[in-house]
């Protein structure tokens, strides 16, 4: 990884000849708002983002704040600050939102996918019969993934740059349970989703980057960051909201900034042309790992990921 400067040097030489596409989930807080200002602000507002998210008031405060395109009509008319609403605990939402996104968009530059929570307790399934915590960890980004890989290769054909960039981990989970796929046998009070939800993640971008060898699919570590998700008040439960103060002064010891998080992930958003990436908090390539299996468990794996999320094949 070069030094921090050169990151930064190499992000503010991005400035590709067209206005990129570039929708985000989770762009209204943490490192998928600070990835959005960073590229906004680096084209100087010449591009068009859609943000997806729950809080259109958060969306439209932070639209207010980037930069305003310049240039001719034509090329204004593709510039823009979208916002949709999603509400990805259920497939169906997120079905709909694609389908909104894909009507909008026929080219998608990057598709940044950054929302999700972890949490603890028992288990818990959504109307759609699915463990609630393994929706935010991963069944959401399968669904959407698929569903808006037409807009990519478009991209692509079109001889521009086309990736989806996963915020979560990279090879660090445990191997998949190939026995308890929906990990309904070993939740472990939201440890087994948790967990597993990582290693989905990465088999999940690994075989879609067979699957389309042009587009790049990253999963990138953002490690601790100095976000909302990771202060008190993000918590319901009394006794974590106690922990988390007691603790706070320790862990500001070892929190990113958020905006030195975002540019690292920017960093390995923009050097990533195709295939598939594992990176780790300052954007090194650290993979593959962890996505080796026989054939008959990634089969198994894939048609389980696409029967759970109601996905028909792109």
């Amino acid at each position: 990884m070069p030094p921090f400067a050169l990151v930064k040097a190499s992000n503010d030489g991005y400035c590709p000849l067209y206005v990129p596409v570039v929708v985000v989930f989770g762009g209204t807080s943490g490192i998928g708002k600070a990835m959005t200002r960073r590229l906004s602000e680096q084209l100087d507002g010449r591009i068009h983002v859609i943000v997806v998210g729950r809080n259109k008031a958060s969306a439209d405060a932070l639209f207010s704040s980037l930069p305003k395109p310049t240039g001719s009509k034509q090329e204004l008319e593709r510039c823009g600050y979208e916002f949709i609403y999603c509400d990805i605990s259920l497939m169906k939402n997120v079905h709909q939102a694609a389908q909104a996104i894909a009507q909008r968009c026929p080219k998608i530059n990057y598709l940044i996918l950054a929302s999700g929570k972890a949490f603890f307790g028992k288990r818990k399934e959504t109307e759609e019969g699915l463990d609630s915590q393994l929706v935010l960890r991963y069944y959401w980004k399968f669904a959407i993934t698929n569903d808006l890989l037409p807009n990519l290769r478009a991209a692509k054909d079109a001889g521009q740059a086309a990736g989806v960039f996963v915020i979560l981990a990279h090879g660090v989970g445990p191997k998949i349970n190939f026995q308890d796929l929906g990990v309904k046998n070993y939740h472990r009070y939201g440890v087994g989703p948790m967990f597993q939800g990582v290693s989905y993640g990465d088999l999940m971008l690994a075989m879609y980057a067979e699957r389309e060898p042009d587009i790049a699919f990253t999963h990138m570590f953002p490690g601790m960051v100095d976000t909302e998700a990771n202060r008190p008040s993000a918590v319901s439960s009394w006794l974590a909201k106690l922990l988390m103060l007691l603790l706070r002064p320790l862990a500001v010891l070892f929190y990113i900034k958020v905006d030195v998080s975002a540019e690292n992930m920017v960093y390995g958003l923009l050097n990533g042309e195709r295939g598939f990436y594992q990176r780790n908090t300052v954007a090194d390539n650290v993979g593959p790992r962890n996505v080796s299996y026989a054939e008959s468990d990634r089969q198994a794996f894939w048609e389980h990921s696409l029967s759970a999320t109601r996905s028909v094949p792109r």
